[in-house]
């Protein structure tokens, strides 16, 4: 039937009915998502996180993707949220302001508090308690713009004694007349990217030797299969919280050799630990934020 053909009166109806039904998928939507990241279900589509599986698969703009994944954290601390949620009380964003802080809570009566103190508020008066609560000045969101030519332009606001040493760099070189911001920047990054391959393929560690039947995943074994794909996860290809995995499990293989032995984001770590030992066990070690 045409919209046009419609009385007022039922056009006035249909509409809060719509936008009633466009309230409660929302609520399930959250309560979905929140399902799917407990048993890593994004993994198996090849994509390392909840973030890209929703931005991937339902059309969702990155401001949308988060605010939906921070709301629903939310909801998985405080399960009364979703009632507000239903009555117009808080609203996405709201719920999506406090998401870090009630993370943080261990008392449900706390959490509750905080529940009720952002009810009818504004999303600024909902940062502004976040801030005063934690005592911290919130940065300016990094705004991050890939180029074609694959360099990378990024906004940030740098804080405390970020701010300071990087003043003091500046300063340093600046006499020389040196002063290049991007080298700055760079330097930092490459140093700090040097320090966690280190750290990843074991440079430095006493233990050298090439033991495959130890649980510890010996330096030589790391090297070598980093060099197989590149410093990836071998699922989704992420660069990100990469950790080194026993395909089969070590309790039940007893090998550590190469060929049992990948590199995996945490996230598909977690989701290959699932199948293989059951989500109920995995609970205990996963989803505890």
């Amino acid at each position: 039937m045409s919209l046009r053909n419609l009385s007022d009166e039922r056009l006035i109806a249909d509409t809060k009915m719509w936008n009633e039904k466009e309230e409660y998928c929302t609520r399930q939507f959250l309560r979905h998502i929140n399902e799917v990241n407990r048993r890593r279900l994004f993994c198996d589509s090849g994509t390392g996180s909840l973030f890209k599986y929703i931005r991937k698969n339902f059309n969702k703009s990155d401001s949308e993707t988060s605010r939906r994944i921070l709301a629903a954290k939310t909801l998985r601390h405080i399960p009364s949220a979703d009632k507000a949620l239903a009555k117009k009380q808080v609203t996405l964003t709201n719920l999506a302001e406090v998401s870090n802080l009630v993370g943080n809570i261990k008392s449900n009566k706390k959490k509750n508090e905080i529940l009720e103190s952002i009810k009818g508020k504004t999303q600024n008066q909902t940062r502004e308690m976040v801030d005063e609560l934690t005592g911290k000045k919130r940065a300016t969101r990094s705004k991050t713009h890939t180029h074609s030519d694959g360099s990378l332009r990024i906004h940030l606001t740098l804080l405390g004694q970020t701010a300071k040493d990087y003043e003091f760099i500046k300063e340093q070189i600046s006499n020389k007349g040196q002063y290049q911001p991007e080298k700055i920047i760079g330097h930092a990054i490459k140093t700090a990217a040097e320090s966690m391959r280190r750290k990843i393929v074991g440079i430095g560690s006493r233990k050298s030797k090439t033991i495959t039947n130890s649980r510890t995943i010996s330096a030589a074994i790391k090297k070598a299969v980093i060099a197989r794909l590149g410093n990836k996860c071998e699922n989704c290809g992420s660069k990100y919280n990469l950790h080194f995995d026993h395909i089969v499990p070590h309790s039940i293989s007893k090998s550590s050799a190469i060929g049992n032995v990948r590199q995996l984001c945490s996230n598909c770590n977690a989701r290959a630990a699932i199948v293989a030992l059951s989500q109920q066990k995995m609970d205990l070690f996963i989803n505890q934020s």
